[in-house]
């Protein structure tokens, strides 16, 4: 019986002398997002905070130079990759060009659903408020000259994973096999603020404001959150400021018809090809 492509790419881990089987000890860090609405405080594709915005959300004191980064993500057109719970994404990170990376990322509902693995650059849960998703990711650099995330070489991307041992051992089958079905998302610009809430009680953690908006303009839409990370250890304290967030957007009132959810997702469902 032929083995699937994810269970192939396990067992290709677990060769290695450093593979073991995860445990929600390895997943120290956690990422929690609050989506928001800025249609009426933000003009579209926007890099500038608005008095309108700061006054909406007065309850973060945001930086005033954001980052700027591409985002695109490639697939087949049958989602292959999805299929077996993986994500590639190539990110250019236009502000700090040097910090341009493929990422490599592996999905899986609890711990033990990852198997024996090593080389991972981070064990990381993602909470929304609705549900804990877990995910292993490996990080690849690589510099926009030799990359134009506009318009992806598809084999150039694959040879920069081929160098990294452990991310190629995850996806290898499945970009050797299906190498020439592959097709990119729509590009989006993403510009990124750094702030820290107001409240005593959440003193030192930062939060993240996101805007993401095709780069192309086509479709006209746009996504934007509230993101902030921490420690498993301090969950207690991440909930309540979670929480907090939340209870603090809803209150903005700008919350109705707002995107919720994944951003990847999202980016996947507004290219044509992909079903």
């Amino acid at each position: 019986m032929r083995m699937n492509t994810f269970l192939w790419g396990l067992a290709s881990l677990c060769l290695g002398s450093n593979a073991q089987a995860l445990t929600k000890d390895h997943f120290d860090k956690i990422e929690y997002a609050v989506n928001t609405g800025t249609g009426t405080t933000l003009p579209y594709a926007t890099d500038t905070l608005t008095d309108e915005f700061n006054a909406a959300f007065s309850f973060i004191r945001f930086e005033d130079s954001p980052s700027e980064k591409l985002v695109t993500y490639f697939d087949t057109p049958d989602r292959a990759l999805k299929q077996q719970a993986l994500q590639i994404r190539v990110r250019e990170h236009v502000t700090k060009p040097s910090k341009s990376k493929i990422t490599v990322k592996l999905r899986a509902t609890d711990p033990q659903g990852f198997g024996d693995i090593s080389g991972y650059k981070k064990a990381e849960i993602d909470y929304d408020g609705d549900k804990t998703k877990y995910s292993v990711s490996y990080d690849i650099p690589y510099s926009p000259d030799d990359i134009n995330v506009k318009s992806l070489a598809f084999d150039v991307v694959i040879d920069h994973i081929r160098k990294h041992d452990d991310a190629w051992a995850l996806v290898k089958t499945i970009l050797e096999q299906r190498g020439n079905d592959l097709k990119q998302t729509v590009v989006m610009r993403t510009y990124d603020w750094e702030g820290y809430m107001t409240d005593p009680r959440f003193d030192g953690i930062e939060v993240d404001f996101q805007v993401w908006t095709p780069y192309y303009r086509r479709p006209r839409t746009a996504f934007s959150d509230f993101s902030f990370k921490g420690l498993t250890k301090d969950r207690d304290e991440l909930d309540q400021a979670f929480q907090y967030l939340y209870d603090q957007v809803q209150a903005s009132g700008l919350t109705d018809g707002i995107h919720t959810g994944s951003k990847t997702k999202a980016t996947f469902k507004m290219t044509p090809g992909f079903h």
